[in-house]
């Protein structure tokens, strides 16, 4: 990437109000463009295909449907990378995955490249409900309170890429060990006040004030319920064995679940999650651990990275849900996206294509 000036990589974490920094971001590209930076469009408002392709990710169920992105994805991006001579910004969370050896092999792709990294960051006791919703979202078949299990007593497999990414200290550690503690940099995100982290990140990266800001349009995607939450995880524990990722993706994904956290409704009645005191403990236990961590690894650090208080978090157990409203079913029920539904009527044309082809070609070899 000779002709390029500098690369900033935003590599999350999780949960930190990236979703929002990306939508910002991708509303002022012309913006950008006028002071000398590039934030190339590809997919969507990230550059999560890129992350994936260097991290090596299958997205869907392995056995199931689910793609290994190919190496072509990161080359699409550096390919716009390369055709641009001032400052380009990349972000996209799932970088904070990458191992040592992925990480080695991203240096060297951008090998005569000036690289500056950025996190943003939140405490670790406040990611436990989202991420646990995040990975029912993906198909997970166990409760909260199994999940919480799972990740502080037990090996994680259910979740295994949830302390790949949410080990701060880890993660950052590698990161300057890639780039040198004088390139990598931290923004500790106060939820309070959004106007924090695009002020932060334009201060650390140079672009001039008042340009990023807190996004015009934001896609609503709020939390679910607990109740709603206890849909889902029915609904992901009686999937047939016989639908693909391809057809969850489709219809429970982008269909179920985003006719649910899309819409502001929902039923008053139904409770928050709650976390119990001991996972919160846990958790805070880790969080201090990563802080002194990432503190002594001397990077720049902007906010307030030693917040301690978690009052904010709803404690205790949920009761078990044993009805769910009409309505909160109803909206889940109507919830197909039809541009979605094209495009897999599309991959199951091709599906079944293939599928005759192999028996036309089995039937041919057979009878030679």
């Amino acid at each position: 990437m000779a002709n390029l000036k500098k690369l900033i990589i935003h590599p999350g974490f999780h949960k930190t109000g990236t979703t929002a920094l990306q939508q910002a971001l991708s509303e002022v590209r012309a913006d950008l463009l006028e002071v000398n930076y590039f934030y190339p469009h590809t997919a969507g408002n990230a550059h999560h295909r890129a992350a994936w392709s260097i991290i090596e990710k299958t997205w869907g169920w392995k056995k199931r449907g689910g793609r290994r992105t190919a190496p072509i994805e990161w080359q699409k991006l550096e390919k716009k990378l390369k055709r641009y001579k001032g400052t380009a910004i990349i972000s996209s969370e799932f970088f904070s995955e990458a191992d040592s050896k992925q990480l080695a092999i991203l240096v060297e792709k951008l090998r005569g490249t000036d690289v500056q990294v950025v996190f943003t960051w939140r405490p670790l006791p406040f990611m436990l409900a989202s991420s646990y919703q995040q990975y029912l979202k993906y198909g997970v078949k166990i409760s909260y309170q199994e999940w919480l299990d799972s990740i502080f007593e037990g090996d994680s497999k259910f979740t295994p890429s949830f302390w790949k990414r949410n080990l701060h200290g880890d993660v950052v550690e590698r990161w300057v060990q890639a780039f040198g503690a004088a390139n990598v940099s931290l923004i500790a995100v106060d939820e309070t006040d959004p106007n924090f982290l695009y002020g932060s990140f334009s201060e650390l990266t140079g672009i001039p004030n008042g340009i990023l800001r807190e996004p015009t349009y934001k896609e609503l995607n709020r939390s679910l319920t607990f109740n709603e939450a206890a849909l889902l995880l029915e609904i992901n524990r009686t999937y047939p064995k016989d639908l693909d990722w391809d057809s969850y993706e489709i219809f429970i994904r982008k269909g179920n679940i985003k006719a649910l956290t899309g819409s502001e409704k929902f039923e008053k009645s139904d409770e928050k999650f709650l976390t119990p005191d001991w996972a919160v403990a846990k958790a805070t236990e880790i969080n201090l651990q990563s802080i002194n961590k990432i503190k002594s690894l001397g990077i720049k650090i902007i906010g307030d990275i030693d917040r301690s208080d978690f009052s904010r978090i709803p404690i205790g157990i949920n009761s078990p849900v044993a009805t769910i409203s009409i309505e909160t079913v109803a909206r889940a029920m109507i919830g197909v996206n039809m541009e979605s539904l094209e495009k897999m009527h599309g991959k199951a044309i091709s599906k079944e294509f293939f599928y005759r082809l192999k028996l036309i070609l089995r039937r041919r070899l057979h009878l030679n």
